[in-house]
């Protein structure tokens, strides 16, 4: 079992049809087989071999897919950070399993930060692709179900790195889920921001524009540019983070811009508000919106279609009941378990039944679209348990299933209060928000553009006690989706650390 031969099959069945589209660039199904089949034989001439271990420091692009899928047919596994977190990266992780790096320029120089990264021979530009030529044919190597495709280095965000492994079978349930979910159409053009939905993409035969955005912070994309994009290419779907999405929004709200062609918009990887929803309804009035939830260990975990939110979970926003993430897809079992418990291990069905709660507590899942383990169990012990065999994994998210088994988010564990800003935002129009206690005092922060009078903030949130309403000039967020709170700075900014 080889994912690259879902590339050679579309090559066979659909030569013609455009694959991916990068500014004025259209690339078909057979382009992409000539590209990846001339960059696997030169990576093989470099060293490259089944069971090598490649950093991948390419951002989205053409050639991120074209490298993804010639290390796959040699029977290499892909080594990826997150495109915020690569020069820190550096310092925080070890490496000791890469072997080889195949980079954007600047990136390779950063690697030399790291000792070991620094002695290794097989150093490849990506920009070597573009300058390769021949008709080589495309050798797959066969490789087991369970061999790992992809290994993510996490950010350490709750702890210290863990390295996730995604094998080829694991990325087949997946794309295959997510073929389920997103309503693929065979004339369907999407403009995407997400790397891992464009290749479920690429194996589904639907043709993807990479959004021409700053993949290192989402945040500072250029909207006018990306809004051009979606107007001249045709788009009809779009793929992409809450942060990219609110610039798209801003801008053709600022120039009075609405699109009409495009049908369906997904969103992901960060809090979605009423608000937000109401603003891309706006730009995008024929759209079906639908937000998906999950994380690198389990995607997609749930989805709701939000295009038109019932009046009663309207008012349960209202109320505090938190974001509504709508049904369970995907994984085959989501559970909600007591908070505090540090470490679980095996137990069986009887004892994970008196771990669980009725009401708000940690989400955990199982299923095959569920990573079972970190590299070298690392992260295994806080992350993962197993219930009679079965394995589980802790998202690490607080929520609760309500009557109708769908789920509703309420943050991570330390900073539980989406129940708050979701209330907010459903109330009022308002930019980012962000809530987290500190010394037992729970803070409410607005940015200053955000003038809503305390007693109506607090009229609106009576069902929460809030000691401290704060402002600043602008909130920090994550370079990746530039959509999650970045509590740490925040409290810098605050003077709380």
């Amino acid at each position: 079992m080889n994912l690259a031969n879902n590339l050679v099959n579309n090559y066979e069945n659909m030569p013609e049809k455009v694959c991916l589209m990068q500014n004025d660039t259209l690339v078909t199904y057979s382009d992409l087989y000539k590209e990846v089949s001339n960059f696997a034989d030169y990576l093989k001439k470099k060293g490259i071999k089944k069971g090598s271990n490649v950093l991948v420091l390419v951002p989205m692009s053409k050639n991120l897919y074209v490298t993804l899928l010639a290390i796959w047919s040699i029977g290499a596994t892909a080594c990826f950070m997150d495109a915020g977190f690569i020069k820190n990266g550096m310092k925080k992780n070890k490496f000791d399993e890469i072997d080889s790096i195949v980079g954007k320029t600047v990136y390779l120089l950063y690697a030399n930060i790291n000792k070991n990264l620094r002695k290794l021979k097989i150093k490849i530009n990506e920009k070597v692709i573009d300058k390769l030529k021949g008709d080589n044919y495309l050798e797959i190597c066969d490789v087991e179900k369970d061999f790992p495709a992809i290994l993510t280095y996490t950010s350490g965000t709750t702890g210290a790195p863990k390295i996730a492994a995604r094998s080829h079978e694991f990325l087949s349930i997946q794309a295959e889920i997510l073929k389920n979910c997103l309503n693929y159409e065979e004339d369907d053009i999407e403009l995407s921001s997400v790397p891992i939905f464009t290749l479920s993409n690429i194996d589904a035969g639907i043709t993807t524009c990479i959004a021409d955005g700053n993949f290192t912070n989402l945040g500072n994309s250029n909207a006018e540019k990306i809004v051009t994009q979606i107007i001249n290419k045709k788009i009809n779907r779009i793929m992409a983070a809450p942060g990219l999405l609110n610039l798209i929004n801003k801008y053709c709200k600022e120039n009075s811009i609405k699109i009409d062609q495009v049908t369906k918009v997904f969103s992901g990887g960060g809090a979605i508000f009423v608000d937000f929803i109401n603003d891309i309804k706006s730009v995008f009035p024929n759209a079906r919106i639908v937000t998906l939830y999950g994380s690198t260990e389990a995607e997609p975990i749930a989805e709701m279609d939000v295009s038109d939110i019932p009046e009663d979970i309207m008012n349960k926003i209202k109320e505090g009941h938190g974001i509504p993430a709508g049904i369970i897809v995907g994984v085959s079992d989501c559970k909600i378990i007591n908070i505090g418990i540090k470490e679980i291990g095996d137990i069986s069905k009887e004892e994970f039944d008196k771990l669980q709660t009725n009401g708000i507590g940690e989400i955990v899942v199982s299923g095959r679209n569920v990573l079972k383990g970190y590299v070298n169990g690392y992260g295994d012990k806080e992350n993962k348990f197993s219930v009679d065999g079965i394995k589980y994994h802790r998202t690490g998210d607080m929520g609760f299933l309500d009557e109708n088994n769908n789920l509703w988010l309420r943050g991570r564990i330390k900073e539980p209060f989406f129940n708050i800003e979701a209330a907010l935002h459903a109330r009022f129009k308002i930019g980012k928000t962000a809530v987290f206690k500190n010394n037992d005092e729970i803070i409410l922060v607005l940015e200053n553009g955000d003038k809503i009078d305390e007693s109506d903030i607090r009229e609106a949130i009576s069902f929460e006690k809030i000691d401290k309403i704060k402002y600043v000039e602008k909130i920090p967020v994550d370079k990746r989706h530039s959509t999650k709170v970045d509590y740490k700075e925040l409290r810098k900014l605050l003077k709380m650390e």
